[in-house]
C-alpha cells in the first residue's frame, strides 16, 4: 500500500508542476512583451530552411519595434545587413556550406552575430565546418530547433547582447598571416587557418576578410599580415608561371614578393610541392629559391595531423620574430634572409640586430 500511495504522491506532485508550468505559460503569453527598441534584426537563412526563418520571425517580431528582415542569398543578405544591428545565422547543414551568404553578412557585422541553431544534428560546436566554424568559432549559440518550445527572451537576450558589441573596422586589424592559394583547397585553407588561429595566430583569408575592391582588399590584407602564407600545389605553381596578371594569385604572389620577401612561408600539400629542387620550376621555383617548405601533403581522413600543424604554427611565428629585413637589400640578400634559421624567440632576434649590422661580411657569415 506504501508503495502505491507513494506512486499517487509522484503523478500528484507531476500533475502539480505541469499545471505550474502551463499557468506560468499563459500567464506570460498574457503578459505584454519586453520590446527593444530600435533594434534592426536581420534573420539570415539558407534558402531550404525558409520555413523555420518564418517561424523565427513570427516569433521575435512581437519583441522588436523595428521589423525583422530576412536574407537567404548574399547579394540580398549584404543589402539588409548595412540597415541592420544584429544578424541571427539559422546554423544547418546547409549554412555551413553557404560560404558566400555567411560571409556577406559577416564582413558587415563581424561582432554582431547571433548563431541559431534550426538543425538538432548541429549540437556539437565543435564539429561545425565551413563559414559557419570560421566566423562563429566560440559564440554561444541559441536554439530553436524546435519553434514550439524555443526560449524567445533567450533568443532576445542575445539579440540585445550582441547589439551593443562594437564592431572593429578593417582598416584597424592586424593579422598574423595572409593565406595565399587556389580555390581547390579552399577548404584545406580554412582548415589550416582554424587550426592556427586556435594556437593564437590571425589569418586574412581572401574570402573572409574582402571589402571593397579585391584589388585594394588584397592589398591591405598583404601590408597588415606579418607572414605571406603560401599553400602550394601544383595548381598555384601554374598559375604564378603563367604570367596571366589578371590571375588574383599571381598578384598576391608579386605583391607580397615586394612587401613581404623576407616574411614568406611556404606549406606544401602536395608531395611533389615538397621538393624545391625537382617538384618547382619556373618563376614560382626562382622567386621561392632557398625557401624549406612545412609538408603538409599528408593527411588522416582528410585533416591534416598535429605535428604538421605544429611546424606550421613554429615557421610562421619564426618569421615574424625574425628582425626585418631592409627594403634596400640586393637580390642576393633577399634570398639569403628569408633562409636563415632566425630566432625561436624575439629576445634571441633583438640580440642579434645589436650585436650584428645588417649585410656586413661579420653578420652574413655568422648566419651562414
Amino acid at each position: 500500500n506504501k508503495g502505491s500511495t507513494g506512486e499517487v504522491n509522484e503523478a500528484a506532485q507531476a500533475e502539480a508542476e505541469l499545471h505550474t508550468a502551463a499557468s506560468e505559460q499563459a500567464e506570460a503569453l498574457r503578459s505584454p512583451p519586453e520590446v527593444l527598441a530600435d533594434v534592426a534584426v536581420l534573420v539570415v537563412h539558407d534558402p531550404a530552411d525558409e520555413t523555420v526563418a518564418e517561424q523565427l520571425v513570427d516569433a521575435i517580431q512581437p519583441h522588436l519595434s523595428v521589423p525583422v528582415r530576412t536574407g537567404s542569398h548574399a547579394a540580398e543578405a549584404e543589402e539588409e545587413a548595412k540597415n541592420a544591428s544584429v544578424a541571427l545565422l539559422l546554423v544547418s547543414k546547409k549554412l555551413e556550406d553557404n560560404w558566400k551568404l555567411v560571409e556577406a553578412v559577416a564582413r558587415i557585422l563581424p561582432n554582431a552575430l547571433v548563431p541559431t541553431l534550426v538543425d538538432d544534428t548541429m549540437y556539437e560546436q565543435k564539429d561545425w565546418k565551413g563559414a559557419i566554424a570560421w566566423y562563429m568559432p566560440n559564440l554561444l549559440y541559441v536554439d530553436f530547433c524546435d519553434p514550439v518550445k524555443a526560449d524567445i527572451r533567450a533568443i532576445m537576450a542575445q539579440v540585445d547582447a550582441a547589439q551593443v558589441r562594437v564592431s572593429p573596422a578593417l582598416d584597424s586589424k592586424e593579422f598574423h598571416f595572409f593565406v595565399s592559394h587556389e580555390w581547390g583547397v579552399h577548404d584545406k585553407a580554412i582548415e589550416i587557418a582554424l587550426k592556427l588561429r586556435d594556437q593564437g595566430l590571425e589569418a586574412w583569408l581572401d574570402d573572409n576578410e574582402m571589402s571593397g575592391s579585391t584589388d585594394e582588399s588584397m592589398a591591405k590584407g598583404i601590408e597588415k599580415s606579418k607572414v605571406f602564407l603560401i599553400l602550394a600545389t601544383k595548381r598555384y605553381m601554374k598559375k604564378i608561371n603563367s604570367g596571366n596578371y589578371a590571375d588574383n594569385c599571381l598578384k598576391e604572389f608579386q605583391y607580397a614578393g615586394n612587401k613581404r620577401f623576407d616574411r614568406i612561408v611556404v606549406a606544401a600539400l602536395e608531395e611533389d610541392m615538397t621538393k624545391p629542387a625537382t617538384g618547382w620550376n619556373g618563376r614560382f621555383q626562382l622567386a621561392l629559391t632557398r625557401q624549406a617548405p612545412v609538408n603538409l601533403s599528408e593527411c588522416s581522413n582528410g585533416s591534416f595531423s598535429n605535428e604538421a600543424i605544429e611546424s606550421l604554427v613554429n615557421a610562421v611565428r619564426m618569421r615574424i620574430e625574425t628582425p626585418e629585413a631592409s627594403s634596400d637589400l640586393t637580390p642576393l640578400m633577399r634570398d639569403i634572409y628569408p633562409r636563415l634559421n632566425p630566432c625561436s624567440s624575439e629576445a634571441w632576434a633583438k640580440g642579434k640586430a645589436e650585436n650584428f649590422t645588417l649585410g656586413t661580411r661579420s653578420w652574413i657569415v655568422d648566419e651562414l
